[in-house]
């Protein structure tokens, strides 16, 4: 069974994996110790499912393909780590905070079109989403990150128009995504 998420899709790859590469190299890291994500896979997640059957899944393209939204520009601000800088496994850029709020309004809106179904949802639903298109994790270590002083003096807007529910299938090259239904905004 395929593993199910829902996404807002983004366009500026290229200048984020810039920022990815760079913050490898500020930090001097060693590749091999990092899984790097791919730009083809930089994406906003709104709602992760896990391993979902088909009938499932249709469910969940039927309630989606009636979400009504506006699109709108958004605006890179901040690096972060999760769980945290002291033992960063994941290395992720997020939002500025007027972006944030309209990203977590749009994301209120899958959400509750989406708890229609009473599905069981792999993370709590309830808790705060922080948006964050994930640059690479950890190969088992974890990283003791200074955050304070990468300068947010990347200047990088994008737009926020399409929200996919994507399917990931894992390969021996890392996950590939593949749209099964997108819906753009006005």
């Amino acid at each position: 069974m395929p593993r199910v998420f829902v996404a807002a899709d983004i366009y500026r790859k290229n200048e984020i994996q810039k920022i990815q590469q760079n913050l490898v190299s500020y930090w001097n890291l060693d590749n091999k110790n990092l899984k790097l994500v791919r730009p083809e896979n930089f994406h906003f997640t709104l709602v992760f499912f896990g391993e979902v059957n088909n009938s499932i899944l249709d469910k969940i393209v039927t309630k989606i393909s009636e979400i009504d939204f506006d699109s709108y520009k958004i605006n890179y601000g901040k690096i972060g780590a999760f769980p945290n800088n002291n033992h960063a496994k994941v290395v992720w850029l997020g939002l500025d905070e007027e972006t944030g709020l309209a990203f977590n309004g749009m994301s209120d809106n899958v959400v509750s079109k989406l708890k229609e179904l009473d599905l069981k949802f792999e993370k709590e639903i309830e808790k705060e989403i922080i948006p964050h298109i994930t640059l690479f994790r950890t190969k088992k270590v974890s990283l003791n990150l200074n955050l304070l002083d990468i300068e947010s003096d990347f200047t990088i807007s994008d737009r926020v128009d399409t929200i996919s529910v994507k399917k990931s299938m894992t390969t021996s090259h890392g996950p590939i995504y593949e749209n099964i239904i997108s819906v753009k905004g006005k």
